[in-house]
């Protein structure tokens, strides 16, 4: 038996990203709500808050899976970003009957979260492998 950690499936790795980001975008939809509601925050901030929001849910989930997966941290970075994309736009294409404005405000909301897994990649780099010391040096 190896005494390495064990390692969990990838299909559970992503699904532990996706959880946490949609985690943090409902969390944070319902926090800009609130404050829309409250008067903290006009209707006019609430399209730059979402995005905002879009971008971190998508770095957080980003960070989670750029380490767990063999193929390096941008690669796992990125197919977490893109099953997170995906579901976004599957979610707006379902609740949104008369069709959204890709190349207005949807379409930026799916660049934002493109934007933070490539982020997420990029910033999750390798970690740095310890050297072994050879016994008596310092």
């Amino acid at each position: 038996m190896g005494k390495g950690k064990k390692q969990s499936p990838y299909g559970l790795v992503f699904l532990k990203g996706l959880l946490l980001s949609f985690g943090i975008y409902l969390a944070g939809q319902l926090l800009v709500t609130l404050l829309i509601l409250k008067g903290a925050l006009s209707e006019t901030g609430m399209f730059p808050a979402v995005a905002v929001l879009c971008l971190l849910a998508s770095l957080a989930g980003g960070f989670l899976c750029a380490r767990q997966v063999p193929w390096g941290p941008l690669p796992g970075a990125m197919v977490f970003t893109l099953l997170f994309a995906a579901i976004l736009a599957a979610v707006g294409i379902l609740c949104w009957g008369e069709g959204i404005a890709w190349a207005g405000r949807g379409g930026v909301l799916l660049l934002c979260a493109l934007g933070g897994g490539l982020a997420a990649g990029f910033l999750g780099g390798s970690r740095k492998k310890k050297r072994k010391r050879r016994p008596g040096t310092l």
